[in-house]
């Protein structure tokens, strides 16, 4: 059973406070329902859960149950965020099945994450750096992923705007998009979860992205950027949905300032990421150590480029 469809089976049922669980062999207990007339998720800790933070339009609280255990209980208050509600389920619940032994610190650690994420919904332009990183995603989005994986798969998978730690996640691959430039010469991996081992191939796509002026060869302005991904998408009024609310997440709105900054895209490259990959994982990392980012030289990753990764068969997908 999908997310959506355990949430409209307890929105048809009419049972205020009624949960089901999503996933029978998750190692974590979630469950999908209805609670005060809104959409809610329940997560079931052994232990109590640190304070949750206080999220924009989604109620959080920690509860004890009476076996002794505890709740995290989120529920959404703006029924027109479901979309987004539902990117953020399919976060904690990925983040607990990698991290099950704790899932009370799992979910507030990613709460902290999507706090700082829905207060750009509010903020003003993205900075030149979010900026690069957007449109590194947009260009993996539109060369790479709709042509091998279709319009539907392609606007499902992109994870990135919802600070997930792969930018595209596929049933059978993921891959991870960093934005490069000149003179560059490394990439920062920014959390442990990353590049870590999740049992599917894995790779890290690096694409040249460099700010540039209006009478640069090959420059296009972040505006026509993103009308072109519209355009590529809007055979499915679905997608395009979900497409825009990613956006909003990113902290992308339509803004005129948007047709006179300009972006200049060079070559791309691609690295399978498996033993011996130059990397931290989680793990590996001791108990206790809550997050951590660090710098990986290029020179280092030569050998693990692969022509694309598409190497992978996604023929199940």
């Amino acid at each position: 059973m999908s997310h959506e469809e355990a949430f409209s089976k307890a929105e048809r049922a009419g049972v205020d406070g009624a949960f089901t669980r999503v996933d029978g062999e998750h190692p974590v207990g979630i469950f999908l329902g209805v609670e005060s007339g809104q959409r809610a998720m329940m997560v079931v800790c052994r232990d109590q859960p640190p304070d949750p933070p206080s999220l924009s339009a989604i109620h959080v609280e920690a509860r004890a149950r009476q076996g002794g255990d505890w709740a995290l209980v989120l529920r959404l208050q703006q029924r027109d965020l479901r979309l987004l509600f539902a990117r953020l389920v399919e976060d904690l619940e990925e983040a607990t099945r990698a991290r099950p032994a704790n899932p009370g610190d799992v979910v507030v650690e990613r709460l902290l994450r999507w706090q700082r994420l829905l207060a750009r919904r509010e903020g003003g332009r993205l900075d030149d750096r979010a900026l690069r990183g957007l449109a590194a995603e947009l260009c993996f989005f539109l060369e790479e992923a709709l042509p091998a994986m279709g319009v539907e798969s392609t606007t499902m998978a992109w994870r990135g705007p919802y600070s997930a730690p792969r930018d595209f996640v596929w049933p059978l691959v993921e891959v991870e998009v960093k934005a490069v430039h000149l003179p560059q010469r490394d990439v920062t991996i920014s959390s442990l979860e990353q590049l870590s081992d999740t049992g599917k191939p894995l790779f890290l796509w690096c694409k040249h992205v460099e700010l540039a002026t209006e009478g640069d060869a090959g420059a296009i302005s972040v505006a026509a950027l993103i009308a072109k991904a519209r355009e590529a998408i809007a055979v499915s009024a679905s997608a395009s949905d979900r497409f825009e609310e990613a956006l909003r997440t990113a902290g992308y709105e339509d803004h005129e300032e948007y047709l006179a900054r300009f972006l200049r895209f060079g070559n791309s490259l691609c690295h399978a990421v498996r033993d011996p990959f130059p990397r931290i994982q989680r793990q590996e990392v001791a108990p206790g150590v809550i997050d951590g980012s660090y710098r990986v030289r290029f020179a280092d990753l030569k050998p693990y480029t692969v022509p694309s990764w598409r190497e992978v068969d996604t023929s199940g997908d």
